[in-house]
């Protein structure tokens, strides 16, 4: 009965690679996030903001401009499940997640800042941030999950 309760939650929820997820999240917060900033048309400030309503400012006509208003819309959409995924986590990692990724703290401003030793920081709550961001975010899965053999299926 265990046996087939593990089998099922690991269906559910594979087990996850840890290191290389908070790589991919890393990777996503620091690349894709600004660049999704940018091409929505806000600025890193209004990320807090629930005032984006998604809307294009301008529409102009033609199949290069339709291009345009996809990228511009899809990359508010990325912007909001940031937001959504940020909200999702813990208290004390949407703390870090704040200040790294909204406010532009450094590593060290932001452990500083909340008070957070730099072992403590980087050893558990820095990565737990990451990891739950991952869990989070459902636009696109940000999990990187360990590799199964037939027999472990």
């Amino acid at each position: 009965m265990i046996g087939e309760q593990q089998v099922i939650s690991d269906e559910i929820f594979p087990p996850i690679d840890r290191d290389k997820t908070i790589k991919q999240v890393r990777k996503f917060l620091d690349k894709k996030l600004p660049q999704a900033v940018r091409a929505s048309g806000h600025s890193i400030t209004d990320l807090k903001s629930p005032s984006m309503d998604g809307m294009p400012t301008s529409a102009p006509a033609g199949n290069l401009a339709e291009d345009r208003i996809v990228r511009h819309m899809y990359a508010e959409e990325i912007v909001r499940q940031t937001i959504q995924a940020m909200a999702c986590c813990d208290h004390e990692c949407q703390e870090i997640l704040d200040r790294l990724y909204l406010r532009g703290y450094s590593d060290t401003m932001c452990y500083m800042d909340i008070g957070y030793g730099k072992t403590q920081y980087f050893s558990h709550w820095k990565p737990l941030a990451m990891l739950q961001f991952a869990q989070s975010y459902s636009l696109e899965d940000l999990n990187v999950y360990q590799n199964r053999t037939q027999t472990e299926l």
